[in-house]
């Protein structure tokens, strides 16, 4: 039975759809509620953005009918009600779409580290599914996310359709037969630019209709990173170097780049996440390898893209937020997770100054002017002292640091009224406490 079949069963034989609760209508939030209202058994029947009338602009830029759009804030039971009778909420209140009995799955859409580890956390306490769509989160906090869903019954999962998801179902694929996976790869967009920010893109923001601070995150690397360290966490997988080497590349040589030197590659080790710039964005792909004759001859007949004894296994697309609903539905009716790290994180997404920082100055935001994001292996990150990306919004720098350099815990001064902060300190005592 197709997934579209099991859907329509699923709302014959409870009498409703499957009810998805959206917290950030952004672009990202919007393009999801879309895509669903086209699909058969699935419906989001709750919306939060903290911007006003944001909700309601989403599901009417997404064609559901305005007459059954209800802005409700306070009362979960209230909402619960009006979704039983048909109705769409609108609202600005995460809080209220995370308690509300009638959602059977969340989606975390917002992008924010701190909102993200917020609605998450409320959501596997209220004994909902969740699916994040916030890397920005997942890369600090995903073990600790995953961990707990998995002693409350629940599913934390990241979502189909964005980079790390898509490299999760080719890993999965290939690992499934037997292939050994020498290294995982996203493609980025933009040529690297760390310095990128919001008013050195907001013309070119303007021309695609997007969020200057959004690009801004695209185009200094901070996406990219964050989502090697999801992907690489969720499969073992560490970056090569600081940073990865992230080349230009053509597709006919990814079986040629992305292997070990000692094979004619650039990579020092097997085993890697890394990203590639160039004709193969916005696909992503695996480097394949095996030591059977037999699988060589027919990889060779069938001509996949391969050097030598390596072949990469390449999808030339992502569809983003477009893809999530499978996501969704996969959990809700299977209890499948696409992606999360439920062993400890191998990978970190620290900060580093995208400028000079002086003391006094206070970290503002991802995709913004102070910093930007960059892989490192988790070891190393803990041997020298580095501040996640993720934990370092909102903190003060109490010593002089320059523009390229890492962040310190020894130069910044965090603020730990963020509900992040806090789940970071049970995450590092879980990973400790695994370790000895």
């Amino acid at each position: 039975m197709s997934l579209k079949d099991l859907l329509r069963e699923n709302e014959q034989t409870s009498g409703a759809p499957l009810r998805v609760g959206l917290v950030g209508a952004g672009q990202m939030g919007t393009g999801l509620i879309s895509q669903i209202e086209k699909m058969v058994g699935m419906r989001i029947v709750a919306v939060a953005d903290v911007i006003p009338n944001r909700a309601k602009m989403a599901y009417q830029e997404a064609s559901v009918d305005p007459s059954i759009v209800v802005q409700e804030e306070n009362d979960p039971l209230k909402a619960g009600k009006l979704i039983e009778q048909g109705k769409r909420i609108a609202s600005h209140s995460s809080e209220l779409i995370v308690n509300i009995p009638e959602i059977d799955v969340l989606v975390e859409c917002t992008g924010i580290p701190e909102v993200g580890a917020v609605v998450c956390h409320q959501a596997i306490l209220a004994g909902k599914h969740i699916v994040n769509m916030n890397v920005e989160t997942d890369c600090t906090v995903g073990f600790y996310l995953a961990k707990m869903a998995q002693t409350t019954g629940n599913v934390y999962t990241l979502t189909t359709g964005d980079e790390p998801g898509t490299l999760k179902e080719l890993y999965d694929f290939a690992d499934a037969l037997g292939f050994e996976i020498v290294s995982v790869v996203k493609g980025k967009n933009n040529p690297l630019d760390p310095s990128a920010n919001p008013d050195t893109l907001a013309a070119r923001a303007k021309a695609v209709n997007a969020s200057a601070k959004m690009l801004a995150s695209f185009v200094d690397g901070t996406k990219t990173m964050v989502e090697m360290t999801s992907i690489g966490n969720g499969i073992g997988y560490v970056p090569d170097v600081r940073g990865a080497h992230g080349p230009q590349v053509a597709l006919k040589d990814l079986a040629k780049v992305y292997v070990p030197k000692t094979d004619g590659g650039i990579m020092s080790q097997k085993y890697v996440v890394d990203y590639a710039v160039g004709d193969i964005a916005p696909g992503v792909f695996i480097i394949i390898t095996t030591d059977q004759p037999k699988i060589i001859a027919d990889l060779r007949y069938l001509k996949v893209n391969g050097h030598g004894n390596y072949w990469a296994l390449y999808r030339p697309y992502h569809l983003c937020n477009l893809e999530t609903p499978i996501a969704i539905a996969r959990a809700y009716l299977y209890g499948e997770v696409t992606l999360n790290t439920l062993r400890p994180p191998v990978a970190e997404t620290i900060a580093i100054a995208k400028r000079d920082l002086k003391t006094g100055e206070k970290i503002d935001y991802l995709g913004g002017y102070t910093v930007y994001g960059c892989i490192e292996k988790a070891k190393i990150t803990q041997r020298e002292g580095l501040v996640p990306l993720g934990i370092s919004v909102g903190a003060t720098v109490i010593k002089d640091i320059k523009k390229g350099e890492p962040l310190h815990y020894d130069e910044v001064e965090l603020d730990e009224n963020q509900t992040i902060f806090h789940l970071r300190k049970l995450q590092d005592k879980m990973v400790a406490s695994s370790t000895h």
